[in-house]
């Protein structure tokens, strides 16, 4: 996985670091595999990049669950698949009446989205994350 986004930590005084556990990163997958096979239509994958600092990091192990489309709500944290077949994790910000599908975000991007969630693209909600500790790797 190649890191996307900035090299710098942002300057921002209110800025956290992504929550973490004192685990490295397979025991936190173990945990998320362990978390995932609890529930009928939940699946893990690995978070890359900056996009959703700082409530995810590089390497955090997320557990998504299928939940019905029309259930979804603005502020939910979604999986999706982007235009180009990548695995997006990213706010809905609002219903696009146009498309019939939501608007999106990254917490730690300026902009939304090109792409929409619709019901062909949409993977799931984030029902639990575990963030390794980088001094625990």
């Amino acid at each position: 996985m190649v890191p996307v986004g900035c090299v710098e930590a942002p300057s921002d005084p209110a800025f956290k670091a992504a929550p973490a556990t004192d685990v490295g990163r397979m025991q936190a997958w173990k945990d998320a595999e362990a978390v995932a096979a609890m529930g009928h239509g939940r699946l893990s994958v690995i978070g890359a990049g900056e996009s959703m600092l700082p409530v995810y990091g590089e390497g955090t192990a997320l557990v998504l669950s299928k939940i019905s489309f029309d259930s979804l709500k603005s502020g939910m944290q979604v999986a999706y698949m982007n235009d180009s077949g990548r695995q997006v994790v990213h706010v809905l910000v609002d219903t696009d009446n146009a498309t019939g599908g939501w608007r999106v975000r990254g917490l730690n991007n300026e902009n939304e989205d090109h792409a929409r969630v619709t019901p062909s693209n949409f993977l799931g909600v984030v029902y639990a994350s575990f963030a390794p500790s980088e001094s625990a790797k």
